[in-house]
């Protein structure tokens, strides 16, 4: 048995049985196209490295301990998942985690230092003055 078939470039091909049963080997398989679940891994991703005062906690800011007993302790973050910030010493190379839920204003917690607090502006990748040129 034959029959046409419509291509995507708008050609007529006749297909016969034997052909169509080779075809069936290579036919594509379904994708799914569903991202609601991987927008919803987001979304609860995005809200678990917010802070209580609804910032978005990323890579690069800058925070400081607003613990008295720490002098002046800031902290760069390195990276942010599952609500955990993985920080070490702004101006050194000391690491720790620090659970997001602790970055608010508040004598235990931190607070988002702003670009223009900062007295000798963000540190690059080879801060310690050895910078080729």
């Amino acid at each position: 048995m034959a029959y046409a078939e419509l291509g995507k470039d708008g050609q007529i091909r006749l297909l016969t049985a034997e052909v169509e049963s080779s075809l069936k080997e290579f036919a594509p398989v379904a994708v799914p196209t569903d991202t609601s679940t991987q927008d919803g891994d987001a979304h609860a991703q995005q809200e678990k490295n917010t802070t209580r005062e609804g910032i978005l906690v990323r890579r690069g800011q800058i925070w400081e301990d607003l613990d008295t007993r720490q002098n002046q302790r800031r902290v760069v973050i390195e990276f942010v998942k599952s609500g955990r910030a993985r920080v070490r010493a702004h101006y050194g190379t000391r690491r720790s985690t620090i659970s997001v839920s602790r970055m608010h204003k508040h004598s235990t917690g931190f607070r988002l230092v702003e670009p223009g607090e900062l007295k000798y502006g963000v540190p690059t990748a080879s801060s310690d003055g050895t910078a080729r040129r």
